[in-house]
């Protein structure tokens, strides 16, 4: 982007996402410099993947505050939902990314996708973790990832495993894996905690606590989480 990503990020930032409803979605003027379109009818019909949720915004504001993350970054987010994460990673200055998602939650994605100043270097494509095909189908970009992000992906401990064997296939020792992942657990006894999915990580990941914050103060708190793969024999 020819202006500073820095400078206009950390103003934008300031700034309150404003909304009106536009062809029946929700259209965010999101911070960053970010359009955002939601469906939140639409999660009954088609999964929590079309609103905006609290882990999402924690994360876009944490890639906007560490741009230095995201410039001339590969990027691939996972569970893209509405791609607020990493168009924010685009925004910041990542040289590629590809936003992924199942396959009913790619027309909104391709919209968001094409509704921002950085749509040439971002792509969109189908990734169900539970695929194996899929989980190695990302040519020609396989394995070229320097950041890859995700956020909320954490909240159905039948997808831990799946989400986790997509990121040892499409990682290297050198990925940066950032996720945002909702605490709930600490305040819902029936939901699982970040500290659940960090047990079943441990085998393949180290992770490090970065930051915790709340979006909203009655909203659950958030915790942004760098894993980095093992290395053979840690």
């Amino acid at each position: 982007m020819n202006r500073d990503a820095g400078d206009d990020l950390r103003e934008a930032k300031k700034q309150r996402c404003e909304d009106q409803w536009v062809d029946g979605l929700l259209r965010y003027s999101w911070s960053h410099g970010l359009t955002l379109f939601s469906d939140p009818r639409g999660v009954l019909v088609h999964g929590t993947g079309t609103s905006m949720w609290a882990a999402g915004q924690v994360l876009s504001d944490y890639l906007a505050e560490h741009e230095d993350l995201c410039r001339d970054a590969a990027c691939l987010e996972l569970g893209a939902g509405i791609g607020v994460a990493g168009l924010t990673a685009a925004a910041a200055g990542a040289r590629l990314v590809v936003l992924t998602d199942v396959g009913r939650q790619l027309p909104l994605l391709q919209r968001n996708a094409s509704a921002n100043d950085d749509s040439d270097k971002v792509h969109v494509r189908e990734l169900d973790w539970r695929d194996e095909q899929q989980r190695h189908g990302l040519h020609p970009w396989n394995r070229c990832w320097t950041l890859i992000v995700g956020s909320d992906v954490g909240y159905d401990p039948d997808l831990f495993e799946p989400l986790l064997q997509t990121l040892l296939a499409q990682c290297t020792e050198s990925t940066i894996i950032i996720l945002a992942l909702a605490d709930r657990g600490e305040e819902e006894e029936e939901e699982p905690t970040v500290q659940d999915f960090l047990d079943v990580a441990s085998p393949n990941f180290t992770a490090t606590i970065l930051d915790e914050r709340r979006a909203e103060p009655h909203q659950s708190m958030t915790k942004v989480i760098c894993l980095k793969k093992r290395l053979p024999g840690n």
